[in-house]
């Protein structure tokens, strides 16, 4: 594959009338869905979790959580991919 890594950090946004924001984030690996033989794309579909931020809750650390995942302390929701 033709790009530097296959690690791809994913961003939920919410929908305000005010400003989007980003409500969480999941960490995604082009590895896990492309296959390996072929280079082609999966079929198969699987589920990712969404990490954040507590609700509720404002300041710099919650834009880190809610932009990496690996810094996050909550779980937000799947997503299936």
């Amino acid at each position: 594959m033709p790009i530097m890594t296959s690690r791809l950090v994913m961003k939920l946004f919410d929908a305000d009338t005010v400003s989007d924001e980003v409500a969480g984030s999941m960490i995604f690996n082009l590895k896990d869905y492309i296959d390996q033989k072929g280079g082609q794309p999966s079929s198969q579909f699987f589920w990712k979790n969404i990490y954040g931020s507590p609700l509720g809750v404002s300041g710099k650390n919650t834009k880190l959580m809610n932009d990496n995942p690996d810094m996050a302390s909550h779980w937000k929701g799947r997503i299936l991919m």
